[in-house]
């Protein structure tokens, strides 16, 4: 990952810390879904467009992946 750095007006950067806090993730999360959403699709995997979209609510999902995505486990 490459690291940059933008600026933000008081009023940009209040609004997009709220939203961020609604989705439960960071400005930095909230500014990659923002700027994903303005990039053109990658041709070859249109899917990734969404990859890290779908949120569990849960904090640790990825720790029990198979459980979210198959159910309990018997």
């Amino acid at each position: 990952m490459i690291r940059t750095q933008i600026s933000l007006d008081k009023a940009e950067y209040e609004l997009a810390k709220k939203q961020a806090a609604a989705l439960g993730i960071s400005i930095a999360e909230f500014v990659r879904r923002a700027i994903r959403e303005q990039l053109p699709m990658n041709e070859k995997m249109p899917w990734m467009k969404y990859a890290g979209l779908v949120n569990s609510g849960d904090p640790h999902s990825s720790q029990s992946l198979d459980e979210i995505v198959y159910g309990s486990k018997d």
